[in-house]
């Protein structure tokens, strides 16, 4: 019970009311006794001055008891139910209201002691025998300042006790109905303070569950209604916050999970506390063991970084950034590490970011063979132009044989060099797409012949037999003229170089829905199977020394790969060691053409 405000406010209230009540009471009975008691005494003190009148001049005669002065005495007993002693100066009893048998007997008492010494004196005693208070008066008889003798009176007091019993079952009765109506009164009271509370106390309890909808329903414009309305408002303001910081937690959740870069968070007992699908990808890559949710994730540091690095990122709690490479399958990694939040000295969480840079350690690789190869193509015709130069130089050109003759490997190792500046400008225009695209319609065979006809000018060799399997009437597409001219050449090209006089070559083409496959086939030497995926490489040739010998620079495919794929389409290779090459590309038919198929 004591665990409700309500009877704690009651029994509080009803304590300082009992409390109050009984102050007044006990002061109103204690005033209320007082009061009879004084005026008790004072017509005991009224009388016994009248009967000392009386009894002056009978002292003065030497009779101490007249017959006047007892039936006086016994009219005064019975009128005041009062008992009259009369004691001379030596105490001794010479009269008495009551049995004659005690006269001239002797009588000390304290206030007789002190009314013979002149001075009125009283008492109160509680009579055992007849079991109630009694009040007792000593009242001297003077004359011309001589104590003559002593009235004695005692009385009753049995009626004012009854009358301040009665005051007091009065009094105990209004604290008692003083109480109960206070007690009504106090729980209807309380209720207008607790009923409020109790909603307050509610509405609390659901916010802490997470319900904001409830609203306080304010009654009144006091402390507690304006308790009431501050909650209403606490309730709607953490409603808005709670709910925009929960649409930030979800930006910020679909952020870390549709980043490309791996995150997990480790809280500052080292427990994973937070880890996104890309990392949880990128350690699978790396062949480790990913610690479940609120367990140790410092397992996981040690895997990524190495013991010895943990204990120093620790110890020292600053950033970290490491790199770590996997062969099976072939990934580089770099980890981040940092403490988001060092409070007095301790790791209070820790921020792990795995970024996956195979892909750029792979460009830096490509690039720097690029320039590697481009240094050792330019290096071999440069070195031969340069040795030739100086042969000339010492003499050499005094003899027209000699020199005629090495005029002519001069001029072929410039325009070596020329047509590799010439690919490596086209390739580095394409990859900027700084490329102007002038695409009409043109017609697939004659494209293909022309193509035919400028390489047997180009090549003084015998060549084999090349067959144009293309319907004039039929395959027409929106190309960039030129460029896929040079598709054609190039493809054209490295199919004679490696076909063999007596062998054949053929180029053909078929529908595609909106595109046009062209094949063009050879039986020459083919191509390893495991070079395959490198032939459009930049630089890359399968047999280096008898292309250089063919005058290639290693960057056709690469521009024919380019092209078709500006154009929308595809190109791919099949070979076979001994048996031939196959390579198909695809281009866009005209518009206003119908679907083509096979």
């Amino acid at each position: 019970m004591f665990n409700s405000l309500q009877w704690k406010i009651i029994f509080i209230y009803l304590t300082l009311i009992l409390f109050s009540l009984q102050l007044i009471s006990v002061y109103l009975v204690q005033s209320l006794e007082q009061y009879y008691l004084r005026n008790y005494k004072e017509n005991v003190e009224n009388q016994a001055s009248l009967l000392s009148a009386f009894m002056k001049p009978d002292f003065g005669r030497g009779e101490a008891w007249a017959d006047d002065t007892v039936r006086l005495a016994r009219e005064f007993r019975d009128l005041h139910e009062m008992e009259i002693i009369v004691l001379d100066n030596h105490a001794q009893i010479v009269g008495t209201s009551g049995s004659q048998a005690v006269i001239g007997r002797r009588l000390i008492r304290d206030e007789i002691t002190r009314a013979l010494a002149g001075n009125l004196s009283d008492n109160l005693r509680y009579d055992p025998l007849n079991e109630e208070r009694r009040y007792y008066m000593a009242y001297p008889i003077e004359n011309n300042q001589s104590t003559l003798g002593v009235i004695y009176l005692s009385g009753s007091l049995k009626s004012v006790d009854d009358t301040l019993s009665e005051v007091k079952t009065i009094m105990l009765s209004g604290v008692g109905l003083a109480l109960a109506v206070s007690f009504i009164l106090g729980v209807v009271l309380t209720r207008t303070i607790t009923v409020p509370i109790k909603e307050v106390t509610g509405q609390a309890r659901d916010m802490a569950g997470g319900d904001f909808s409830r609203k306080i329903e304010v009654q009144t414009s006091d402390e507690i209604g304006r308790l009431g309305e501050t909650f209403n408002y606490l309730a709607e303001q953490l409603s808005h916050t709670i709910g925009e910081m929960s649409s930030e937690k979800s930006k910020v959740e679909a952020i870390i999970n549709n980043m490309s870069d791996g995150v997990a968070a480790l809280n500052g007992k080292g427990y994973l506390i937070q880890i996104n699908p890309s990392a949880q990808r990128l350690i699978n890559n790396l062949n480790l063991k990913i610690p479940a949710l609120n367990c140790s994730g410092f397992s996981l540091l040690r895997s990524l970084i190495g013991s010895e690095e943990t204990r120093r990122f620790i110890r020292n709690q600053k950033p970290l950034t490491a790199e770590i490479s996997s062969q099976d399958p072939d990934c580089t990694m770099q980890v981040k590490i940092a403490p988001f939040k060092i409070d007095k000295g301790k790791l209070d969480g820790t921020l792990i970011v795995l970024h996956d840079i195979t892909r750029e350690r792979e460009l830096t690789r490509r690039q720097e063979e690029f320039v590697a190869d481009v240094s050792h193509e330019l290096r071999t015709p440069l070195a031969t132009v340069k040795s030739y130069v100086d042969t000339l130089l010492d003499g050499a050109a005094e003899e027209p044989e000699v020199r005629n003759r090495f005029l002519k490997v001069l001029s072929k190792e410039t325009e070596r060099m020329v047509s590799m500046i010439k690919d490596l400008l086209v390739l580095s225009q394409m990859d900027s797409g700084r490329v102007d695209w002038q695409k009409t319609e043109v017609d697939l065979k004659d494209l293909a012949l022309e193509a035919v006809d400028q390489a047997k000018q180009k090549l003084s060799l015998k060549l084999p037999q090349i067959n144009v399997l293309v319907n004039s009437d039929f395959y027409r597409v929106s190309v960039d003229r030129d460029k896929v001219m040079r598709v054609f050449s190039n493809l054209l090209n490295n199919a004679l170089k490696y076909t063999a006089p007596e062998g054949k070559i053929n180029i053909s083409a078929k529908g595609q829905g909106r595109f046009i496959k062209v094949l063009i086939e050879d039986n020459g030497s083919g191509i390893p199977e495991d070079e395959l995926p490198r032939v459009f490489e930049r630089f890359y040739r399968v047999e280096k020394n008898r292309s250089r010998d063919y005058g290639g620079t290693g960057l056709g495919l690469s521009i024919a790969r380019k092209v078709v794929e500006a154009h929308g389409g595809k190109i791919w290779i099949d070979s076979s060691p001994g048996l031939g090459t196959r390579v198909w590309f695809t281009l866009p038919v005209a518009p206003g053409e119908e679907d083509l198929s096979s």
